[in-house]
């Protein structure tokens, strides 16, 4: 069995978010045509610098927050629309955070107790990374209580990148500085911070990266735009770095593209767009449907 079953689980997820399907009809073209049908490799990889105009092809007035008829649910769909048809057929899947569709053990690994009380991170998204020869159980019913205890078996073989979406970026940018402290924190006992629980903790697994993405959904002339500014220190040094729907900006945010790269190259037995060209030849993941 392959990571195929999971990522189709992830991605049913995603499909039953109204968001979703009022957009979608319209980003599906949109992606299609930058994309040359899905069937360009290189295209396909670049989508990354392009996933904010898509955004924007469901606006409903100006290029502010309250006018995106996406909003954040529907920038999170799309994010982990995109980085699953990348990772498609790797042993790599990307989800929404939910129970449904995230191992327990790692939503485990990830609790923060602060005292008596457990949170999670703000994780929007996650990808996971499993080992070339994981054992990935039968679909059905029980796939994800299977596929749960397999992970446990396996978890310091597993990467797990936590990436935290939002569409504006100047009144976000500090939540995930803060919680990528937490994570490489190590609290001593007299903190009461404690990161984990039920005997599993990020330090358990091979690699663990946090992230943040952006639309941004800031006009032009508001975005960031420089080393200098606080929105963009705030994010510089993120374990897992620091992303937007555009092209590359040296200094203030990379192209989502480039998190293959930089966070996930283990998911890839060639490079990221010979693994694209194979999948789009294969017809795997995605690129099946």
């Amino acid at each position: 069995m392959t990571a195929e079953n999971h990522r189709a689980l992830a991605m049913d997820a995603i499909k039953g978010i109204k968001t979703w399907q009022d957009c979608w009809p319209v980003w599906e073209i949109e992606l299609s045509k930058l994309s040359g049908n899905f069937s360009d490799a290189k295209k396909v990889h670049e989508l990354g610098n392009h996933l904010r105009e898509v955004f924007f092809a469901t606006n409903t007035g100006g290029r502010d927050q309250g006018s995106l008829s996406g909003g954040g649910a529907g920038w999170e769909s799309l994010v982990t629309w995109y980085l699953n048809l990348v990772f498609s057929g790797t042993n790599a899947v990307a989800m929404r955070q939910s129970q449904a569709v995230v191992p327990r053990t790692l939503l485990d690994a990830t609790t923060i107790r602060y005292g008596n009380h457990q949170t999670n991170t703000e994780s929007d998204v996650c990808v996971i990374v499993y080992p070339d020869d994981f054992d990935f159980p039968d679909p059905g019913k029980s796939f994800m209580s299977e596929l749960d205890k397999e992970v446990a078996k396996r978890i310091g073989d597993i990467e797990l990148g936590i990436i935290q979406c939002k569409t504006n970026w100047n009144d976000n940018a500090q939540v995930p500085m803060l919680w990528d402290m937490v994570y490489r924190a190590s609290f001593g006992p007299g903190t009461n911070i404690h990161i984990g629980m039920n005997g599993y903790s990020v330090k358990h697994l091979r690699r663990f990266s946090y992230s943040f993405v952006t639309v941004p959904s800031q006009k032009e002339g508001r975005m960031p735009n420089s080393s200098t500014q606080m929105a963009v220190k705030r994010v510089a040094n993120l374990t897992g770095g620091n992303y937007w729907g555009m092209a590359t900006k040296s200094g203030v945010a990379l192209s989502l593209a480039e998190i293959f790269d930089s966070n996930f190259s283990n998911a890839f037995k060639v490079n990221v767009r010979a693994s694209i060209q194979n999948a789009i030849a294969g017809k795997l993941g995605l690129f099946s449907a």
